[in-house]
């Protein structure tokens, strides 16, 4: 399998890099930080009577998201396009590699270097979590971080799809910034827009029943999709099924349950890197 040479050299190419190590220090840093802030500052527990699994991994989903997203960035921007403009690109291909194999070994490479940079810091957490914390439930961490490494997987294929586009490493950066302020802050408005329009052109009533296409449109991005998938996944799922039946005044459908969201998140790894690879494949190098 001829991806897998290109994976394996991508990977063993970044172990020797200062970025890998960076962003390894960064995840460790933040998310050891939110667990002794979790564990010993009541004010950020929120807890009445015990520091739970649970409590701290809602904590972090939102710095989670936000580091994922911009390391993504960072560790996959240069995937191909690096290649491309230091003519290394050539070279690769003179190899018995197929374009698709470029590609798909990009893609489990850079996810590799980032999945062990979270790996690393949740192990870290975890044994911080174990001293700290009054209970703790291994499935649901288990789960957080198998979740985790699915977010990484999806942010760098769409990173990866943006560097096939395009065979300057500054221009793959300057898209894949591009993608993050659309995806991590653009996005949230569109909900609230299409609320603003099906009432009427008027802000909605506190209270008043939201429609159910429109809370999709809050679950359609990376971030959101797997942010809602661990809602429903860790614990029991009832406290986000009965928060999202409040919203909609009635039943919640299909398409705003955790499974209806990893099919977001498999789209999002699909269809960029569908379109990057077609790009990629008619390019000139």
């Amino acid at each position: 399998m001829s991806w897998v040479v290109v994976a394996r050299k991508d990977f063993q190419d970044a172990r020797l890099s200062r970025g890998l190590w960076a962003v390894t220090g960064l995840f460790v840093l933040m998310s050891v930080g939110f667990a002794v802030l979790y564990g010993t500052v009541p004010a950020v527990s929120q807890d009445i009577g015990e520091v739970s699994t649970l409590g701290f991994l809602t904590l972090l989903i939102g710095a989670v998201t936000l580091f994922v997203s911009i390391a993504a960035i960072v560790v996959g921007a240069g995937a191909i396009a690096g290649e491309r403009a230091s003519g290394s690109g050539k070279l690769l291909l003179g190899f018995p590699h197929s374009r698709a194999d470029v590609v798909l070994g990009k893609l489990v490479g850079r996810t590799a270097v980032l999945g062990a940079a979270i790996v690393v810091g949740l192990t870290i957490t975890l044994v911080v979590a174990l001293a700290l914390f009054d209970s703790f439930a291994p499935v649901d961490y288990a789960v957080f971080t198998a979740m985790t490494l699915v977010l990484a997987l999806v942010y760098i294929g769409v990173m990866v799809a943006i560097s096939a586009t395009t065979g300057s490493g500054g221009r793959a950066m300057a898209f894949g910034i591009g993608a993050f302020v659309v995806l991590e802050i653009l996005a949230d408005i569109v909900p609230l827009a299409a609320l603003f329009v099906v009432n009427g052109f008027s802000v909605p009533s506190g209270g008043a029943a939201v429609p159910a296409w429109v809370a999709f449109l809050n679950v359609i991005t990376p971030s959101t999709a797997y942010t809602n998938a661990l809602g429903w996944f860790l614990g029991d799922g009832s406290a986000t099924a009965a928060a999202l039946g409040a919203q909609l005044a009635g039943p919640v459908p299909f398409y705003l349950t955790g499974w209806a969201s990893m099919a977001v998140l498999a789209a999002w790894l699909v269809v960029p890197l569908a379109l990057g690879y077609r790009r990629f494949a008619r390019a000139d190098l």
